[in-house]
């Protein structure tokens, strides 16, 4: 269900007020993939890191620690992080903090931007 809200019409309003066709549908990760050889580098450390996320705040904030035990705030609908790759570079497609945020809630592992929790997990 979390996967057809997200990646459904880009002109559609999500429930949350965040916008469809945002970073949460560009980085696709498809849920039947055991290999993730077809992800770029950066999704690839994304998901293949230690990193616990959790919701700051409805409205899409998100915090994630890293392995290194450095805690960056993430904003999944303004698409921003506050890790020095973002606050330097703004790479494209997002920092890894901000695709492991969207790899997350696409899994149904943590409330969505809303704060609600997945399908069946109410």
């Amino acid at each position: 269900m979390l996967h057809d809200r997200l990646s459904g019409p880009a002109e559609v309003v999500a429930p949350d007020g965040g916008r469809t066709g945002d970073v949460r549908d560009r980085l696709v990760v498809d849920e039947n993939t055991e290999s993730q050889d077809n992800l770029d580098p950066r999704t690839k450390r994304a998901v293949a890191e230690a990193m616990d996320v959790s919701l700051l705040s409805k409205g899409g904030r998100y915090e994630v620690q890293s392995a290194s035990g450095n805690r960056y705030e993430v904003d999944i609908i303004d698409e921003s992080c506050t890790c020095p790759d973002w606050q330097q570079r703004l790479p494209e497609g997002g920092c890894k903090h901000l695709r492991r945020v969207d790899h997350e809630i696409k899994r149904g592992r943590v409330p969505r931007p809303d704060g609600r929790l997945p399908a069946g997990r109410d």
